[in-house]
C-alpha cells in the first residue's frame, strides 16, 4: 500500500517509521476527501498538527493562557500555564474527531466543501443536508473536556473548533435566501447532528494514536505529563463518540448558543480558533508540499524578493508568517 504524503512527512520528522505502520488505519480513517474519495491519514494529520502546535508554543502559550484565564478569580492547580498548554494540545485530535464518523469515511458521500460549492442548496430551509465533521468535533470536544477539566474551558474550546471551518458555514449563508448570519448556520436550532461511527475504526484509531503519542514522547516532542493527558483525553473522546451515536443532537443546545456572543467566551474562542486554524493548515500542507520544507527555500536576506518567493511557494495554505519558528527566517 502506498503511504499517504502525510505519513511520509511524519516519517521524515521522526526519522523513523511511525509505529502504526504495521496496523495502518489510513484506509478507514482518512484525513480529507477529494470529491467523494477519502484520502490521507487522519492519524498522521493529527500528529503533524500536534507537532506544529509545539513549534508555535513560543508565540501562543502565554497569550492564550492569559486570555482563557482573564475572567477567573482563581486559577485551580490544574490550570497553571504548562498544564493549560497540555489541554490545548488535545485540540490536535479533538478538532477533527468528527472525521471518524461513518459518513465522512465513506466513499458514498462527497466532501463537505464539494457539496457546498458544486451542488445547489435547498433554499426553502436552513436545515443542513449532511453532518459536517467540525460540528461533530465541537460537540464531542465539549462533552470530553468538561468531564476532564471544566465546562468553562470546554465551551470556549468547542466554539473554537466549530469556527475553524467557518468558510463552509459562510457558504451556506451565501447560497440561502433565508440565512443572514454565520451563527444562524453554525448554531441554529434547525442545525441537528446525528451520526454513526464503526467501533473497529474508533478502536484502531485510538490504539494507533496512543502508540504514536508514546513514540513522540520518547523523542521529547511532548513531555510525560502531556502524553498522559493526551491519552486520557483521547480515551474520553472515543467514549463520547460511541455514546452519542444515532441520537439527534441540536447544535444550539449542545453548545449553549446564548453564550457564544458573551466576551467571556467569544474572545478566548476566537484566539484559540486562530491557533487551531494555523496549525491545522500547516499540517494539511503535507498533503502536497509541506510548508516547513518550502519555507526553508526562501532567501530571507533579499528583502526585495522575499514577497515574491513567499507568494510563489506558500499559496495554498495559511502558514502564518508571524509565527515562523526561529532559525527559519
Amino acid at each position: 500500500m502506498e503511504r499517504p504524503p502525510e505519513c511520509k512527512t511524519l516519517l521524515k520528522i521522526l526519522e523513523e517509521n511511525p509505529v502504526c505502520y504495521g496496523t495502518c488505519s489510513a484506509i478507514c480513517a482518512p484525513s480529507y476527501k477529494d470529491g467523494s474519495t477519502p484520502k490521507g491519514c487522519l492519524i498522521a494529520h493529527v500528529v503533524l498538527t500536534l507537532i506544529e502546535m509545539q513549534r508555535v508554543s513560543f508565540c501562543f502559550k502565554k497569550s492564550l493562557y492569559k486570555i482563557f484565564t482573564a475572567s477567573r478569580v482563581e486559577k485551580s492547580v490544574g490550570q497553571v500555564e504548562d498544564d493549560f498548554w497540555s489541554i490545548l494540545l488535545s485540540t490536535s485530535f479533538l478538532h477533527d474527531v468528527g472525521k471518524l464518523t461513518d459518513r465522512y469515511a465513506s466513499h458514498a458521500y462527497s466532501s463537505e466543501a464539494y457539496d457546498l460549492y458544486d451542488k445547489p442548496m435547498d433554499r426553502r430551509t436552513s436545515i443542513e443536508k449532511y453532518v459536517k465533521h467540525h460540528q461533530v468535533s465541537a460537540i464531542i470536544a465539549r462533552k470530553t473536556l468538561r468531564k476532564i477539566f471544566d465546562d468553562d474551558i470546554a465551551l470556549k474550546t468547542a466554539y473554537a473548533i466549530l469556527f475553524h471551518h467557518e468558510a463552509i458555514d459562510w457558504k451556506s449563508v451565501e447560497r440561502s435566501v433565508l440565512l443572514s448570519s454565520y451563527l444562524q448556520v453554525a448554531l441554529s436550532p434547525l442545525s441537528q447532528v446525528s451520526y454513526t461511527a464503526t467501533s473497529d475504526r474508533l478502536f484502531l484509531f485510538e490504539r494507533n494514536l496512543c502508540k504514536i503519542f508514546d513514540q513522540i514522547r520518547q523523542k521529547n516532542i511532548i513531555t510525560q505529563s502531556q502524553y498522559s493527558l493526551l491519552v486520557k483525553t483521547l480515551n474520553c473522546a472515543i467514549h463520547e463518540l460511541i455514546n452519542n451515536q444515532v441520537v439527534t443532537l441540536r447544535m444550539d443546545r449542545e453548545l449553549n448558543v446564548e453564550r457564544v456572543k458573551e466576551p467571556k467566551y467569544i474572545i478566548p474562542a476566537l484566539a484559540l480558533y486562530r491557533f487551531i486554524y494555523l496549525t491545522d493548515n500547516r499540517a494539511a500542507s503535507a498533503r502536497s508540499k509541506y510548508w516547513f520544507e518550502l519555507v526553508q527555500q526562501i532567501n530571507w536576506s533579499k528583502s526585495d524578493e522575499t514577497a515574491q518567493q513567499i507568494q510563489k511557494c506558500l499559496t495554498h495554505y495559511y502558514i502564518g508568517l508571524s509565527a515562523i519558528p526561529e532559525g527559519l527566517s
